[in-house]
């Protein structure tokens, strides 16, 4: 996607909290200790939006439709399904989550008019009722998940993991419907203000790409993460990922082949420390940054391809879900200064919301936890 030394560093500048307003993104520098590759500064990263479970990738972003694929669930070998939000009216979305200002940031949904999990449309249509109804905790509900013990769930990507407020939202939701048996796991912690959402822990790297995770010799594009991963498996001995990873990716023009061999290494990693891990992959955010004209479409390509990647990767014992949460906004409400992001690529409080109902839904369509 850039090709010349001035793009390619004129946009990894843009990525994540260098592109909106400083105030809403203070977390960035409190909540990584790793420093931002794209201003040197304390955290900050990209931050893709969410989820509906889609066997196919995007519609074109002219559409203002989603097209009937997107509500589909797709088969995964080994049993995995894709399983969808039911979003009726997820027109193509054009523009990935962004977050809105400082204000808006820390204002409670209430106050912004929005009910976070309040009803919308197909948001019922995952089989699975608005209380929760999957099953007993233990066995892993109707999908069958034989589980014992508390769930280990977590969210891994980048700055949209880390620094918005869709794990928080979701871990809320599932307490609030009686899905008590679990704990959100990972060397990071997600303390933004949330409409009274409790802190959570997660993998949410702002400013990462999943490529830098890729060992020599592959040549990282920001920063050579690659001893990391290892040390985020060991510790948190997940049962379950919620990964969105890959904005900054695309953002940066990387293949989308280098992307999916970066989400097999994330897998293999976390399969040596626990070989039933079942993962929940995003088709991420709409990607609409100003001044970049091929960032959606690259995001489109890569959200195209992971469908076969996850039926080529997924197993009986260690299934993968696919999760479209890219539809979960449409080209008008995601693109700078909208309903819902700020700069098109950060979903701000409300944007965030429809994201945690995608994973919430996901999560209880499986019977987790």
């Amino acid at each position: 996607m850039r090709t010349g030394p001035n793009i390619a560093n004129k946009f990894m500048r843009m990525v994540l909290c260098g592109a909106v307003p400083a105030a809403w993104f203070a977390a960035c520098s409190s909540s990584s200790g790793t420093p931002d590759p794209a201003n040197g500064s304390g955290g900050s990263g990209d931050r893709s939006g969410s989820s509906a479970i889609a066997s196919s990738g995007p519609s074109d972003t002219s559409s203002s439709s989603s097209s009937d694929s997107s509500q589909e669930r797709a088969s995964s070998a080994g049993g995995s399904v894709s399983s969808s939000s039911g979003r009726s009216d997820s027109s193509a979305p054009a523009s990935n989550s962004s977050s809105g200002d400082g204000a808006e940031a820390s204002a409670d949904l209430d106050d912004l008019g929005v009910d976070a999990f309040a009803d919308s449309p197909a948001r019922s249509e995952t089989g699975i009722s608005a209380d929760g109804n999957g099953g007993s905790p233990d066995s892993g509900g109707e999908a069958g998940h034989a589980h014992t013990g508390v769930w280990r769930i977590t969210p891994i990507g980048d700055s949209i993991t880390e620094d918005t407020c869709g794990p928080q939202l979701m871990s809320q939701e599932l307490i609030q419907n009686g899905h008590t048996n679990f704990i959100l796991v990972g060397t990071e912690t997600n303390n933004q203000n949330c409409s009274g959402a409790p802190s959570v822990e997660s993998e949410g790297h702002a400013g990462y790409l999943v490529t830098d995770l890729l060992p020599p010799p592959h040549q990282p594009t920001l920063a050579d993460h690659s001893a990391e991963l290892p040390m985020w498996a060991a510790n948190d001995k997940s049962d379950v990922l919620l990964m969105q990873f890959g904005t900054n990716d695309v953002w940066n023009g990387v293949a989308t082949q280098t992307i999916l061999q970066a989400y097999t290494l994330v897998l293999t990693d976390y399969r040596a420390v626990n070989p039933n891990v079942i993962l929940f992959i995003a088709q991420i955010t709409p990607l609409h940054p100003t001044g970049c004209g091929t960032c959606e479409t690259n995001a489109e390509a890569l959200n195209a391809a992971i469908p076969g990647w996850a039926t080529s990767q997924s197993t009986a014992a260690s299934p993968i879900y696919v999760v479209d949460v890219w539809s979960a906004f449409t080209a008008s409400t995601y693109l700078p200064d909208s309903m819902y992001t700020a700069d098109g690529v950060h979903p701000n409080p409300a944007g965030a919301a429809l994201v945690a109902q995608d994973w919430y839904n996901a999560l209880i369509a499986q019977g987790i936890p």
